[in-house]
This record gives C-alpha cells, sequence and structure tokens, in this order.
C-alpha cells in the first residue's frame, strides 16, 4: 500500500511540473487604451523556434499554457501596429504581463495569413484591413472600397463618387490629410494598410458625417505611372479617365494627377405645374418636344508634395485645380407646354462653368510622450460664369422671353489648429479652425446689381476620450460663432456645441450612441437680395435676413461581427430648429422663390446593414434595407413623406476573377417643399 502511495505521488508531482507554467496579458492600444481582439501573440525560445501561440479574445486577454522553465521571447503582432517584443529570462512561476501596450504604425502582419478583411473595432473608428484577395482585384482606392462593403457607405458605380447611404457628403483622407476623390482614386490598393473609418466622427473633423482615412505604405524610392480608364458604349458620350504619376526619393514623394470625366447624353423630361393665382387656376402640362441634352465635362488636376521626416514630422502641400464645364444642363428642356386649349414651345437652356484653384498646406508635427501638433492652411479662389435664357412662343409669336447671367468671383481661406495628448487613461484634444470668405457677384438681367458679401465661421473644442471598464466614451465641448455682412447688413450668432460619443463592448456586440448640437448658416445664394426670373409666373429671389440655424442629431447603433454573418442596425434622429427652407410668395402678378426660417424640419433614418459571406473569402453579400421619414414644418406648410427602400450588392472573388453586382432603389428626400 505504502509503495502504490509513494507511486501515485510521483505521478501527481510529474504532472504538476509537466503542467508548465502560464503566461499572460492583456493588449491595448497605446493611444487610447482600448482593447485589441486578434493580437497575434508568439512564443519563441533562444534559438528562435515558435513553442507557443495565441489570439487575443474579446477583452484583449492572452493565456499561453503549459510554458517548461526556461529562456523566451515574446512577440505581439497586429495589422497596422508596430510589432511588440520582449524577452523573458528564468520563467520558472506562472508570469502576468498587464498590459501591453501597442503603438499604431505602418507595419504589416506577416505571421498570419489574412483570408478576410478584419475589422478591429474601436470608440472612435473601425481599422478595416483588406484581404490579399481584395487588393489584388481592385484598381484604386474607390473599387477597393466597394469590395469592402462598409456599412452605411456607398460608393456610385458609374461616377465612382462616395457618400453615406443617407447621401451626405464623406470626408477623405490619406494618412490623415484631407484629400479629394480623384486622389482616392489614384491609391494603388496593394500599397494600402488600413482603411481607419469614423462612423460618427468626433469634433475635429468639423461635422462631417462619416470619414474615411486610406493609411498607405510610404516608400522611399522608385516610382510608377498609371492609368484608370473608363468608356461608355453608345451614341453620344461618356466617360471616365485618369493619369496618375509618383515618384518617391528619400524623404520626398511626387504625385501629379489629372482626373477627366465627361457626358454627352440624351433624356426625356415630362413636368405638370399647377398655378393657384387669386383670381383663377392654371394648370401646365409639359410633354417633350425633343430629348434634351445633357453635357458637361469636369477636369480635376493636382500636383502634392510630401515630405516625412521618420516618426517626427510631416509636411504635405498640394496645388489643386477644379473645373466644371457645363453647356448642356440638366435642367435645360425643349418642351411642347399644354395649357387648357392654348400650345405653347419651351425652351429652356442654362449654361456654366466653374474654375477653382487652391493651394493646401498640411504641416504634422509629432512630439514626445505621443503628444501631437496639426496644422492645414487652405486657401482658395473660384471664378464663375452662369448664363440662362428662358423662352415661351405660341405659334412662332414670343411670349416670354428671359435672360439672367451670373458672374462671381469668390475668395476663401481656411485655417486649423489641433493638439492632442494623452491623459489620464484616454486622450485629450483641442483646437480651432476659422474661415473667411470674400464673395462679389455681379448679376445681369431686367435689372442689373452687384452683391459684395463677407463670411466668417470660427469654432474652438475639445474633446475627451477614455473609458471606465467596457464602456468607452468621448466627451466634447464646443463654440461656433458665424458672422455675414452684405451691404449694410450685418449678422453675427455664437453656437454651443456640445457632443457625446458612447461605445460599450459586450464581447461580440457593440453597441455606440452619437448625440450632438450645432448649427449652420445661410447659404451664401440664398442670403442674396437679387431678383432673377425663372419663367412667366415665377421669378428667384434671396432673403438678406435669414437666420441661422440650431441642429440636433443623435445615432443609435447594435453590431455584431460573426465568422460569416456581420450585422449592424442603426436609427438617427435629427432635428433642425427654424431651418432655411423654401417658400413661394405671390407678389406683383408673380409667384416668387424665396427661402426662410420655417418652423422646423424632422428625419428619421432607420436601416440595417447585413453581410453575409456562405463561402470563405470568395463570396461576400451585402443587404441593406432602410426607412426614411421627413417632417417639414414650414410657416405655412407642412408635409411629411416616407420612404422604403433596399441596396444590395454581391462580390465573387476567385484567384485572378472578380465579378460584381450592385443594385438600388430610388432615394427619396423631403426638404420644405422639394
Amino acid at each position: 500500500m505504502r509503495q502504490i502511495m509513494m507511486l501515485i505521488s510521483v505521478l501527481l508531482l510529474r504532472g504538476v511540473v509537466m503542467a508548465g507554467n502560464q503566461i499572460s496579458g492583456v493588449v491595448i492600444d497605446n493611444n487610447d487604451a482600448s482593447l485589441l481582439v486578434g493580437v497575434a501573440v508568439m512564443l519563441t525560445d533562444e534559438a528562435g523556434k515558435q513553442v507557443g501561440g495565441v489570439t487575443t479574445e474579446a477583452n484583449g486577454r492572452f493565456e499561453l499554457k503549459d510554458v517548461a522553465n526556461g529562456n523566451y521571447v515574446l512577440k505581439c503582432s497586429y495589422v497596422g501596429y508596430e510589432a511588440f517584443t520582449i524577452s523573458l529570462k528564468q520563467i520558472d512561476k506562472n508570469v502576468d504581463l498587464g498590459k501591453i501596450r501597442m503603438k499604431s504604425g505602418a507595419v504589416a502582419l506577416d505571421e498570419v495569413e489574412i483570408t478576410a478583411n478584419m475589422v478591429v473595432q474601436k470608440l472612435d473608428r473601425q481599422l478595416v484591413i483588406p484581404s490579399p484577395a481584395q487588393k489584388k482585384a481592385a484598381t484604386n482606392g474607390v473599387s477597393l472600397l466597394q469590395y469592402l462593403q462598409l456599412p452605411n457607405i456607398s460608393v456610385n458605380s458609374i461616377n465612382k463618387s462616395i457618400a453615406t447611404n443617407n447621401g451626405e457628403t464623406v470626408q477623405l483622407r490619406i494618412n490623415g490629410v484631407e484629400v479629394t476623390q480623384a486622389e482616392v482614386m489614384a491609391v494603388r490598393p496593394e500599397d494600402v494598410i488600413r482603411i481607419e473609418y469614423h462612423q460618427q466622427p468626433g469634433m475635429r473633423y468639423g461635422g462631417a458625417k462619416a470619414v474615411l482615412d486610406y493609411i498607405v505604405k510610404r516608400r522611399d524610392s522608385g516610382g510608377s505611372i498609371s492609368s484608370d480608364l473608363t468608356n461608355g458604349v453608345n451614341r453620344l458620350g461618356f466617360g471616365n479617365y485618369q493619369l496618375v504619376g509618383k515618384y518617391h526619393q528619400g524623404r520626398s514623394s511626387f504625385t501629379a494627377l489629372m482626373d477627366w470625366s465627361r457626358r454627352d447624353l440624351e433624356w426625356n423630361r415630362e413636368n405638370e405645374e399647377t398655378f393657384h393665382f387669386p383670381t383663377k387656376t392654371v394648370v401646365n402640362s409639359e410633354k417633350v418636344a425633343s430629348p434634351n441634352r445633357v453635357k458637361y465635362d469636369y477636369i480635376t488636376t493636382s500636383v502634392n508634395y510630401n515630405y516625412t521626416n521618420g516618426k517626427e514630422s510631416m509636411l504635405n502641400v498640394a496645388l489643386r485645380s477644379n473645373i466644371k464645364d457645363i453647356p448642356y444642363s440638366f435642367t435645360d428642356r425643349n418642351s411642347i407646354l399644354y395649357q387648357e386649349d392654348r400650345i405653347y414651345e419651351v425652351k429652356d437652356r442654362e449654361q456654366s462653368k466653374t474654375c477653382i484653384p487652391s493651394l493646401d498646406i498640411y504641416y504634422q508635427l509629432n512630439l514626445k510622450n505621443n503628444r501631437h501638433l496639426y496644422f492645414d492652411v487652405v486657401g482658395t479662389y473660384l471664378k464663375s460664369n452662369n448664363e440662362r435664357t428662358y423662352s415661351m412662343t405660341e405659334q412662332g409669336v414670343p411670349q416670354v422671353e428671359t435672360y439672367s447671367k451670373t458672374e462671381g468671383d469668390k475668395y476663401s481661406i481656411i485655417g486649423e489648429a489641433i493638439y492632442e495628448q494623452p491623459l489620464w487613461n484616454g486622450k485629450f484634444t483641442a483646437g480651432v479652425k476659422h474661415n473667411h470668405a470674400t464673395m462679389d457677384n455681379v448679376y445681369q438681367s431686367d435689372v442689373n446689381s452687384k452683391v459684395l458679401m463677407n463670411t466668417a465661421e470660427t469654432s474652438l473644442f475639445t474633446e475627451f476620450q477614455s473609458k471606465l471598464g467596457q464602456l468607452n466614451y468621448i466627451f466634447g465641448l464646443g463654440v461656433m460663432r458665424i458672422y455675414y455682412k452684405q451691404g449694410c447688413l450685418t449678422q453675427e450668432k455664437y453656437f454651443f456645441r456640445p457632443s457625446l460619443n458612447v461605445f460599450y463592448n459586450l464581447g461580440k456586440v457593440y453597441l455606440r450612441y452619437n448625440a450632438q448640437m450645432s448649427g449652420y448658416a445661410p447659404s451664401l445664394s440664398a442670403l442674396s437680395d437679387v431678383v432673377q426670373p425663372m419663367d412667366a409666373y415665377q421669378v428667384r429671389k434671396g432673403n438678406p435676413g435669414l437666420k441661422s440655424v440650431n441642429y440636433f442629431t443623435n445615432h443609435l447603433s447594435v453590431s455584431s461581427r460573426m465568422k460569416c454573418l456581420n450585422l449592424e442596425l442603426s436609427a438617427r434622429y435629427s432635428y433642425d430648429k427654424k431651418p432655411i427652407m423654401e417658400e413661394v410668395i405671390y407678389e406683383n402678378g408673380m409667384f416668387v422663390r424665396t427661402f426662410d426660417n420655417q418652423k422646423g424640419f424632422h428625419r428619421l433614418n432607420l436601416q440595417a446593414n447585413i453581410q453575409i459571406k456562405p463561402y470563405k473569402q470568395y463570396i461576400s453579400i451585402s443587404l441593406n434595407p432602410f426607412f426614411n421619414r421627413y417632417i417639414s414644418q414650414g410657416n405655412k406648410y407642412t408635409h411629411t413623406h416616407s420612404n422604403f427602400g433596399f441596396r444590395g450588392s454581391v462580390v465573387g472573388m476567385y484567384k485572378n476573377w472578380v465579378v460584381m453586382a450592385d443594385m438600388k432603389t430610388s432615394y427619396h428626400e423631403l426638404f420644405g417643399e422639394t
């Protein structure tokens, strides 16, 4: 019996010895202390032989078990982050490394093969890492975005424009520098490390509804020339053409591009209008006399210089030019107008041309202790020319003839400075932005006039980002001053701009809530008091008495990412107090189309983003049903509208082949009476 007990003791002791030691820790982001999920943790012996490896869980924690006594090297690797390496000497017991902080950087993960795009959920953004198959299939930065099928991002397959599903503008950046759509088109997919997707951007992004920041590799030698050409096969004209040249030398990089989008098409338009005069009602029914022509050329050119001084600083200088030549507008018409027993011939022709050169100087300074300074100055000049002729004849006899012409010059300068540093268990950001513009417009019609206008917008803000357990938050405070002067009329208004972003991690389910208050000023065209004729019954006129508008918006989303299914449900409600919406006034025998501060505008948007990957990385299906509800409360009207719709896309990839199809129903909006 004694011998049996001794044998059992020896076996138990041997089991304890063989069980070995445990090495554990939690991996977080060095900037915002958020947990990093899916980090590859590899353990090697002194000879470099791998003896263990795991990935971090939803709570950022990892555990390496059954580690024998000895000396080791532990390495943490993650796409878009600098590798973390630590030597572990004379391990003979359990070791808890605590919090391991990884720094964001342009470092690829070469220990793990990525077979599908990875998404790292952070408080203020998502880090989206494209798969090699997606990079190989894409021809530019925009097509790569199509294959990623990001929630609430819509890419127009025809003109390559990028917007939210609600049609709002998306701010585009490359390595933190704001750029144009043409410059994103020029991005080489193989150079993309990740795309940082800000679904609910902070105050530093100036009210943008979404931000896409392409983090790309930096080369120090060589160059490239690339082109992207699309031409329609039709009788008239359709085409998108781009030519890009890049050259890298040491710390400097040069990029030159030319992007040309042209259209020469025909379309048919029918229209019906009812005019309620005080003593009569006139119904105009327009039918197509001949197809309407639509023709335009958009030409964008830019020359960009970038100088990167290691991790210390970056200078980016961009000289851009944007030309829009529209000899035939979408509003043109050649129609037959039926009015009771009378028949008229209507011709409406509008042509315009704008030229916008600009200079953008961006400077980033990286200080000690992970502190950063960002400066950006943009100077812009806009030269515009617009002409419109309208005629209505009956049996060849002119009944109405109108002509209007607007020539404008606008000078603007935008300056911005932002400071950022770690603070306690989070990050502190503060910034100032100023926008000043001067407009000089000359209007020619029945009465010629000249309008001089000055506007200024200044904003200050601070943001603090931190966390409480699994609850992450960003709290922002800001103030904005809006000023404009036209003639002897001057207006000035201040806005208080609080904002709150909350993110809660429930493992595989993420809750996100955003709320903010802010305001906006009337557009320069809406403020002008110049009267311009539209047709026989209508004139257009601005309103110099317009006031700036306060608005409130909040957004709630729930998302979950699984192996073959990604799901996001979101709801957004916004309210504009006394918004600037259209109004029609009957005056001196004419209907005056103008603007006024109305009572209120409500918008509700519900949508689901469903991404299904039924067969590994080869097939990806995106489904996006949505519902919009609009309520326009005018001073003399109330209009409502509901819009159900659906978007969907399918991407198939296999070896060197890629197939993509997308479908969208019409997206309706109602603002005021339009």
